[in-house]
C-alpha cells in the first residue's frame, strides 16, 4: 500500500506539544546562547514579543516574530526554538483538521491539511537543525524533533531525536516517557516499560484525565487511512499496519 502524508499519532502528544512550545518563556535547557550582548536590531524585543504569542496560542503572530528576531539576529538559538515551537504547533492544528476530515471521509480536505502539516513539521524540524549546529548541547530542539517524528509516524527518528535528549538532560521524564510510546506502538514493550517506569521515577504526570478525554474522541492511529485508495473511500482503506511496516515509508 502506497501511504503519503501523515502516518499516525500517539495518544496525548497534543497535550504534550502544548506543554512544550509554552516552555519557550522559560529559558530552554540549552545554555547556549550566541548572541554577543546588545539588543541585535530589535532581536529580544522580538524574541518577548513571540514568546507572548505563543503563550496566547497565537501561532501564525509567535512564527512571525521569531522569523523577525531570526532576522534581526540570525545566531539567536532561542528564536530558532520559538519558531520551531510555533511551526510544530502550527502543524498539529492542521493535523487535528486532518483528522476530522478523515474521519468525516472528506478526502481531499483531508489530503490537503496533512500536506499542510508535513510542510510545518519539516519546518520545526529544519530550524531544530539550525539550532543544533549553532549549540549541539541544546537538548529542547531533540525533544522538538522527537514531536514531529512522533505525529509523522516516523518512529526510529522518534527515538533517536528524544534518545539524544535524555542523552543531554537526563531528567528529562517527558522525553523518556514518549519514547516509551513510541516503543510500545512498535511492540517493544520492554523498552518501552523500562521508558516509562524511568519517567515515573523522575515524577512524570501526563494529566491523564485529560488524556482519556482526548483518547475517547482522537483515533490513536490513523496510519490505516489511506488517501490514495480508489473512490477516496476510507471506509474501504486497508487495516492498520505493523509496527515493522510503518517504518517503511515507501510501502
Amino acid at each position: 500500500m502506497k501511504r503519503t502524508y501523515m502516518s499516525a499519532i500517539l495518544g496525548g502528544a497534543a497535550v504534550f506539544l502544548a506543554a512544550a512550545v509554552l516552555c519557550v518563556g522559560c529559558k530552554p535547557s540549552g545554555d547556549a546562547n550566541p548572541k554577543d550582548g546588545g539588543d541585535k536590531g530589535g532581536a529580544a524585543t522580538l524574541l518577548d514579543e513571540g514568546a507572548q504569542a505563543l503563550q496566547s496560542e497565537d501561532w501564525a503572530r509567535a512564527y512571525d516574530k521569531f522569523t523577525d528576531a531570526i532576522a534581526a539576529d540570525d545566531k539567536n538559538v532561542d528564536a530558532y526554538y520559538g519558531r520551531a515551537a510555533a511551526a510544530g504547533a502550527i502543524a498539529e492544528g492542521h493535523y487535528r483538521l486532518a483528522q476530522a476530515a478523515a474521519t468525516n471521509e472528506d478526502v481531499k480536505s483531508g489530503e490537503e491539511e496533512a500536506k499542510k502539516a508535513d510542510e510545518y513539521f519539516k519546518k520545526s524540524v529544519d530550524d531544530c537543525d539550525k539550532i543544533l549546529s549553532l549549540d549541539p548541547q541544546y537538548a529542547d530542539a531533540y525533544f522538538l524533533k522527537g514531536v514531529a517524528a512522533q505525529y509523522q509516524g516516523a518512529w526510529e527518528d522518534g527515538i533517536a531525536a528524544f534518545t539524544e535528549c535524555v542523552k543531554l538532560d537526563p531528567s528529562r521524564a517527558e522525553a523518556y516517557h514518549h519514547r516509551g510510546e513510541i516503543y510500545s506502538n512498535i511492540g517493544d514493550y520492554m523498552n518501552s516499560g523500562l521508558d516509562f517506569k524511568k519517567a515515573s521515577e523522575l515524577g512524570y504526570t501526563d494529566g491523564s484525565e485529560a488524556a482519556d478525554a482526548s483518547a475517547s474522541s482522537d483515533p490513536a492511529d490513523f496510519s490505516d487511512l489511506n488517501y490514495d485508495a480508489a473512490e477516496g473511500d476510507a471506509a474501504d482503506a486497508p487495516a492498520e499496519e505493523t509496527g515493522a511496516e510503518k517504518t517503511d515509508a515507501g510501502e
